[in-house]
């Protein structure tokens, strides 16, 4: 009998179709019956229904996506009008002052950089929103992904609620900070759309200002500062997370041994460094 409501059969997509001529498969006995019916179900309705439709996977998506592509469209616009303007136009940096105001191949370097920054930060937020999957990933020792280090962040939890009294859920969001910044990403997409007009105007009525071009680098290099400190510190964090739960690991073997092992240890195979932790 399914012991889960509402559930749809999922036996049926094993395909199973041997006649067993020789009566090899036996039903559980009464006990055996018994017994699984105690344990709690292990899988909700849902589930169930997905499975059996093949219909699995789309649950998590980006939420920093949308304003991510904003911001690397708007820095590829930015950069593609400064440059264009530069090259296309001015022969020298003295004649692009006169041309345009100010200095604006000053911006290129920055618009171009934050390109890329923007860029990497995608596929990082794609892998610690779990859009990413880790299965076939090669980076999975450096690069945090969704599924992997809410895995070690639980242990952590634990470890450090013991160790520290920590009681908030840091060892797992420390992982993905890049996509707990939203209000301040889409302000900054904000502030440097208002930035690309700014430059388009400036340079097509030649009255671009040295203010505008300092202020418009410095809203790049700010936006460009915070894809990059947020991703970087996403990535120490899930380092020093694994080097944490590998360390408890290692030591968990010795931590409340049986009789035999402590016999082993104390006796035969323990260095002085072990017997000085465990006899203490």
């Amino acid at each position: 009998m399914a012991r889960v409501n509402n559930a749809t059969g999922v036996y049926a997509t094993l395909g199973y179709n041997f006649t067993d001529p020789n009566k090899i498969v036996q039903s559980f006995s009464a006990n055996t019956s018994s017994v699984m019916d105690q344990f709690p179900p292990i899988i909700e309705s849902w589930q169930a229904r997905d499975m059996a439709a093949n219909d699995v996977g789309g649950y998590l998506k980006n939420p920093a996506y949308n304003t991510i592509i904003s911001i690397i469209n708007t820095a590829n616009s930015i950069f593609e009008s400064a440059n264009t303007a530069v090259t296309n136009s001015v022969p020298n940096l003295n004649d692009e002052i006169l041309y345009f105001g100010a200095n604006v191949s000053s911006i290129v370097t920055i618009a171009n950089t934050l390109i890329t920054t923007a860029m990497s930060f995608l596929v990082h937020t794609n892998k610690v929103s779990g859009v990413t999957s880790y299965t076939t990933a090669s980076d999975t020792n450096i690069n945090p992904y969704y599924q992997i280090f809410v895995s070690y962040g639980k242990q952590a939890i634990y470890i450090t609620n013991q160790t520290d009294g920590i009681t908030n859920n840091s060892p797992i969001l420390g992982c993905m900070t890049s996509i707990l910044i939203g209000p301040q990403l889409n302000t900054s997409a904000n502030t440097i759309s208002a930035d690309a007009i700014t430059l388009t105007n400036g340079i097509l009525s030649n009255a671009l200002t040295t203010g505008q071009v300092t202020q418009i680098q410095t809203n790049l290099t700010n936006l460009n500062d915070l894809l990059y400190s947020r991703q970087t510190s996403d990535v120490n964090f899930y380092g020093n997370l694994r080097t944490l739960v590998n360390n408890f690991n290692a030591t968990k073997p010795f931590a409340g041994m049986g009789e035999t092992e402590t016999y082993l240890v104390n006796n035969l195979i323990g260095t002085p460094k072990l017997l000085s932790r465990i006899n203490s």
